[in-house]
């Protein structure tokens, strides 16, 4: 018997089938129907094993091909035993190293219910028994202990038909689960769910009323059972004490540290005093351990060890060299690969729109490593972990904030917590590490406690920074900073025209800290007091030699120091302001770094005698078109092209609607719209418009992102970045004015070393995270209790997800959901060229036939020669 994973890997990450799930449909099949035995074959049909039909319905070969395809395989049918093949007699152990989906597969024996599954993944795995060769019996589980009383509680439910009459597995729960998906999925109010809930009732026999609730409220009652649950801290209203731990009594009343009230005067609800703060915690222990308990996700978790092999290429975190670092470092903790590596994330967002008043809330989100690429970043598998209430930002207080965070993570590191692990059916003790951060660059400073605002805002550079204040701008520049990265005998390092005027460059580049040399740095700070007292507390030396505001609680962790990525330089905010800051440029709107100002200080620091300010004549105070400015009609131009230009489905959002022709203004760009701009767009443009060298520059910043953010990364190219950005970036240095370069022209610099040691920037960026607060921005229901309406509603999302793992092919999830143009999907294999094996269907409707040009023929040619599979070994 082979490997048979392959039946449960259906669609790929893009929701597309697989081609091993087609080809192994089409093997079934032709053993399912080479079978003699009418018991099993008959009249040329066969029973359908799909998810609706599971073995009951006989079927020919098309129908049963066609359930397949669209439904998938019922779960747990690893064993074709209604189709001819033997049953399995023995369990084969599982041995660290060997495929992940050959020895489990074989040794699965999950039943046919999933109902049954889902309720003992949830609660408890019963003790089941094999024969081994004397022919005796003996346990194949182990027992998983769970709340009896709940499980009975559960499996009641599971094994109640829904009505007299109905179909053999239609029951309560299962009827309950799929109720409670359709809510989740489509986002519906509880309002509606009751009237749907209501007709349902409705129109069922008297008898059969009760078995399902009454109501929204009586329905996740019941559900309740699956939570993991959350808790609810009280918070100083300034940020400067969490009742927590031995203040969690409510006996305290009153802040210890600025004496602040710790409840609304006069306000009691039902006996409770309501605090002015909260904080909403959501332990991560139980999720990583259902993590393992779901049969469903427990064979994932150690697919990052398929990854970690000698090959140059790097797909994943895992095979990178910080995590290989920290394997070599802790081999204790590396033995077992089923330790959990984590990611943090945090960011603001406004829960009400951007028309309404100023408000930012603050989740905090965990990301689990160990599943592979096309998990670990989806929505579903990124938890989370902390909601901070707002209206205002946390800023450095969030430590105050992620403490009970921090003390999990210190215990689940320590000590662990024992799991039960479902796919090899056996307990084991599981740890967790946090491998870094991912913020934004303000976010960086909150979490890092290095302040990412003035001359040495670069974690990187520290106090060796080049950066200088502009007189006339007010700003910080980091104009000329790199030089010093350059080779030693490089001509620019001596070039004293075109960098700072009268200045060559002898310094060699900063040393990279370690993570001991900052700990030590640490180490040497003095406590200080978070909240109200902190506005008035500056650590000596800031500003001059440092840049720390506080101690980061994250130090706490014993892992910390050894980390060679401890906080992350987001790649997506990097590209938008770097982007934002050529484009205001180049299309001189009232955004440019090129104004009035910047042209004082150029005068200042360059020797560009062609932009300076005249004093005399009829420009006179003015500022003069510089080479890389474009005219009114080129913008016109550009923002036409912009307004033509059409993307392929999926691609990119419309970025035409941004653009303003009456004006020649491109405005309101999101950060995808960005990415897409300065990757794709940004050296099309401007070519017909902009002089050679600078053209050259800029289309070296967007060669260089391209390269950063390809899904598979080498190390030598990482390297070989590393001096191309250099070089760029001092290309641009002999074009625009010093105001042209804050922080953001800077950070780039430091990104490839970033990509060589984490991986590739897809695990490590903020887009993920952003699109998972856009789904908890839609889960205010409460616009007056923004916070503990998204805790509550992400409860049953979570609840959901879990449920839709064992109803696959009969419960639509956003996972599973084939995309909107996948149609008319061929069941051959082989129909020519791989290029045109693409299933899809047109866009709007024929309107008329016509012959293609001789240019349109030969670029159809073109494609398909760039893009077949069977013509690259011929393609030089």
């Amino acid at each position: 018997m082979g490997d048979r994973s392959w039946m449960y890997h259906r669609l790929d990450g893009n929701g597309c089938y697989t081609d091993e799930f087609i080809i192994g449909v089409e093997s079934f099949l032709d053993y399912a129907f080479s079978q003699s035995n009418p018991e099993f074959c008959c009249r040329n049909r066969i029973k359908c094993p799909c998810s609706k039909c599971m073995n009951q319905e006989w079927h020919r070969r098309i129908t049963v091909q066609r359930h397949l395809t669209e439904k998938g395989f019922m779960n747990g049918y690893i064993v074709w035993l209604a189709h001819g093949q033997q049953p399995l007699r023995r369990r084969q152990r599982h041995q660290w190293g060997e495929s992940s989906s050959a020895a489990p597969f074989v040794m699965e024996e999950q039943g046919n219910d999933p109902i049954r599954d889902m309720v003992m993944d949830a609660n408890l795995h019963g003790t089941e028994y094999n024969m081994n060769e004397q022919g005796s019996e003996e346990p194949i589980f182990e027992e998983a202990m769970g709340d009896a009383k709940e499980f009975f509680d559960l499996l009641q439910a599971a094994n109640t038909p829904l009505y007299d009459g109905c179909d053999v597995g239609d029951t309560v729960l299962k009827w309950m689960s799929h109720f409670m998906n359709a809510k989740t999925l489509y986002n519906m109010s509880v309002g509606n769910w009751d009237y749907m809930l209501k007709c349902t009732r409705r129109w069922m026999k008297p008898e059969d009323r009760d078995k399902i609730p009454k109501d929204f409220y009586s329905a996740k009652k019941m559900m309740r059972r699956f939570s993991l649950g959350y808790k609810k801290y009280d918070v100083c209203v300034n940020n400067c004490f969490l009742y927590y731990g031995e203040y969690e009594n409510k006996n305290y009343i009153a802040c210890p540290i600025c004496g602040e009230p710790r409840y609304k005067q006069g306000h009691v609800q039902q006996n409770q005093h309501i605090p002015r703060k909260s904080l909403w915690y959501l332990p991560i222990t139980p999720r990583l351990k259902r993590l393992y308990m779901c049969r469903k996700t427990a064979e994932q978790m150690t697919w990052h060890l398929t990854c970690r092999g000698e090959s140059e290429k790097i797909v994943h975190p895992a095979g990178a060299e910080a995590w290989k670092h920290f394997d070599r470092t802790y081999p204790d903790f590396a033995s077992d690969p089923r330790n959990v590596r984590l990611g943090l994330c945090t960011d603001g967002f406004t829960p009400f729109g951007h028309t309404s008043a100023p408000y930012s809330c603050w989740p905090v989100f965990l990301t689990v490593y160990n599943l592979p690429p096309a998990m670990c970043m989806k929505p579903e598998s990124i938890f989370l972990s902390l909601i901070i209430q707002g209206p205002q930002s946390p800023g450095k207080n969030i430590d105050v904030m992620l403490r009970p965070l921090i003390d999990e993570l210190k215990e689940l590191w320590y000590n662990g917590v024992k799991t039960y692990d479902s796919f090899r059916h056996e307990h084991f003790i599981m740890r967790a590490a946090l491998m870094w951060t991912i913020t934004d660059f303000p976010g960086y400073g909150m979490l890092s406690g290095w302040s990412t605002h003035g001359r040495l805002s670069c974690p990187y550079c520290q106090e060796n920074s080049k950066a200088f204040h502009l007189p006339n701008g007010r700003k910080i520049s980091f104009f000329d900073c790199h030089r010093q990265f350059l080779p030693p005998d490089h001509p620019f390092r001596r070039n004293r025209n075109d960098f700072k005027k009268g200045q060559v460059e002898n310094l060699a580049p900063p040393e990279r800290l370690s993570g001991d040399d900052i700990h030590r740095q640490i180490l040497q700070l003095p406590e200080i007091l978070f909240g109200k007292p902190s506005q008035r507390q500056v650590i000596e030396g800031f500003g001059h030699w440092h840049n720390w505001v506080k101690r980061s609680i994250f130090w706490e962790l014993p892992y910390w120091s050894t980390n060679l990525i401890r906080h992350n330089l987001d790649v997506m905010y990097c590209e938008k302001f770097f982007f934002d800051n050529i484009f205001h440029t180049v299309m001189d709107d009232p955004l440019t770094k090129d104004n009035l100002k910047a042209r004082m200080d150029m005068e200042l620091y360059c020797n560009r005698p062609s932009l300076c300010i005249p004093e005399t004549g009829s420009n006179a105070g003015k500022k003069l078109n510089a080479t890389y400015v474009l005219n009114r009609e080129q913008r016109k131009s550009v923002c036409q092209w912009l307004k033509n230009l059409r993307f392929p489905d999926g691609f990119a959002s419309n970025i035409s609607r941004c653009v303003n022709m009456q004006d020649a203004k491109v405005s309101g760009m999101k950060s995808h719209d960005c990415h897409i701009f300065m990757q794709s767009l940004l050296p099309i443009a401007f070519r017909d418009f902009l002089p050679k060298q600078v053209w050259e520059a800029l289309t070296g910043i967007s060669e260089f992102f391209r390269a950063l953010c390809s899904p598979t990364i080498r190390v030598t190219d990482m390297e070989i970045w590393h001096g191309k950005i250099v070089e760029t970036i001092y290309q641009l240095e002999r074009i625009f004015p010093p105001s042209f370069f804050d922080s953001m022209e800077h950070l780039p610099i430091h990104l490839p070393y970033e990509a060589k040691v984490g991986g590739p920037v897809q695990f490590r960026w903020m887009y993920p995270f952003k699109r998972r607060m856009h789904g908890l921005k839609s889960l205010v229901k409460n616009k007056g209790r923004p916070e503990g309406s998204i805790c509550e509603n992400y409860i049953m999302s979570e609840i959901s997800y879990f449920i839709s793992l064992y109803f696959q092919g009969e419960v639509e999830t956003r996972g599973d959901r084939i995309p909107r143009n996948l149609v008319g999907l061929g069941l051959s294999v082989n129909i020519g060229l791989s290029i045109f094996n693409n299933h899809g269907k047109p866009i709007g409707s024929l309107q008329q036939q016509r012959v293609l040009t001789t240019e349109e023929r030969n670029a159809a040619m073109y494609y398909v020669l760039m893009n077949c599979e069977e013509l690259k070994g011929w393609i030089e």
